[in-house]
């Protein structure tokens, strides 16, 4: 005669326990919240310098970016401030926690779409790649400016 025992022995339910426990702190570390998504900024800087050299070739006059370690704007040449197509604002602001680094405080796109290193005319043209570095949790995401065709990267 076999008697069956029903239930869970104690091993078992220590077992479930240690799966779902695994199962939750995967769900709660790849949860999207309010962290910094780094990526995303440095995408949206990119599409920004992008439209800057988009303004510059289609208005045939000379664009600039402006970058500060907390910010950034787009302005023309002699630095009047151009609101962002999107927000309207003069200057956008990188969430808490993100800084800028850049070689220099601005780049100057001409008529054609060719990167500048200064505002005045008829300027320095950009001899190397402009790196511009975006830091923050604990990694950096670079956008590089190409000479010559102002080509822009996220890295």
């Amino acid at each position: 005669m076999q008697h069956y025992q029903n239930g869970w022995t104690l091993i078992e339910l220590a077992v479930v326990m240690v799966i779902i426990t695994i199962v939750s702190l995967v769900v709660v570390m790849r949860w999207p919240g309010e962290g910094i998504n780094l990526e995303a900024q440095a995408q949206q800087l990119a599409s920004d310098i992008r439209y800057t050299q988009a303004l510059a070739m289609t208005r045939g006059e000379r664009y600039r970016i402006n970058f500060t370690a907390g910010n950034y704007g787009i302005a023309i040449r002699t630095g009047t401030a151009v609101p962002h197509p999107v927000i309207g604002t003069n200057t956008i602001s990188f969430p808490a926690g993100i800084a800028l680094s850049s070689p220099s405080s601005f780049i100057v796109f001409d008529g054609q779409g060719s990167p500048y290193t200064d505002a005045t005319l008829p300027g320095t043209a950009l001899a190397a790649d402009a790196v511009i570095s975006l830091s923050g949790g604990g990694s950096t995401i670079n956008v590089r400016i190409s000479p010559q065709t102002g080509r822009v990267l996220v890295q």
